[in-house]
């Protein structure tokens, strides 16, 4: 039987039960047909998972009885890792974002830099998006912890949110990946679909950030987030 997954934040949970909200409750009653009795997990969003019971379902929440805490089917990395990425086209960096949480990534930042396809005031609608795609992926994949979704930052006000190794992946002026040490927490940052300009790589520069290239390979935006992001996972977290 597949697992049927909810999330609920900490401030649903009381000792003995947890409450969905609307949006929650309509998934359990009206697409998963369940009702009183039937079992599911439920998370906070902070990495905790308990095994319950729906006790009651009305029209606008759901009260589940807590039989247990229990380990997420997804567990997290060790590396604390932050994906930055110029904003791309919707569908596009819907997907980076959708498979940003498949490969364990904790923080998103939505970058708009020099060379950004997407306006900033179109990029700044679509933040509730792509929570929700972070929240659907998390269901779907197993994670207890939610990926946090940033507000879009514009480049040159980027830096202070970036946090542990500053990785640049760039087309030109970098080093292989076997330059990079050993961390525990990394913010991979990636640029649009014309590359950096001078003056963004001059800035990752003057802030110790490594600038990596793909040795020589010519990547899509959306498909560089995706395969160098499972790289670094396999190297630094625990996708080995």
């Amino acid at each position: 039987m597949t697992l049927r997954r909810f999330y609920a934040p900490p401030s649903a949970f009381a000792e003995n039960a947890a409450v969905l909200d609307e949006g929650e409750t309509r998934h359990l009653r009206d697409v998963l047909r369940l009702g009183v009795g039937d079992t599911a997990n439920v998370f906070d969003g902070e990495g905790n998972e308990y095994s319950c019971r729906i006790e009651t379902v009305s029209k606008r929440s759901a009260i589940l009885a807590i039989l247990g805490k229990t380990d997420p089917l997804a567990p997290e990395s060790p590396l604390l890792l932050t994906l930055a990425a110029a904003v791309t086209p919707p569908e596009k960096y819907d997907l980076a974002v959708q498979k940003a949480v498949e490969l364990g990534v904790t923080r998103f930042i939505p970058l708009i830099t020099a060379r950004t396809e997407v306006k900033a005031a179109l990029a700044e609608k679509r933040v509730d998006r792509w929570r929700k795609i972070a929240l659907e992926a998390s269901k779907q994949c197993g994670r207890a912890r939610l990926m946090s979704v940033a507000e879009p930052v514009a480049f040159e006000k980027a830096f202070g949110l970036f946090t542990g190794t500053k990785i640049f992946f760039s087309e030109r002026d970098g080093r292989g990946f076997e330059s990079l040490p050993a961390s525990k927490e990394m913010t991979l940052v990636f640029g649009p679909k014309g590359g950096w300009d001078d003056k963004e790589l001059e800035a990752a520069k003057k802030n110790d950030a490594a600038i990596i290239t793909f040795g020589g390979r010519i990547l899509r935006a959306e498909t560089a987030a995706i395969a160098l992001t499972a790289i670094i996972q396999h190297r630094f977290g625990d996708m080995n």
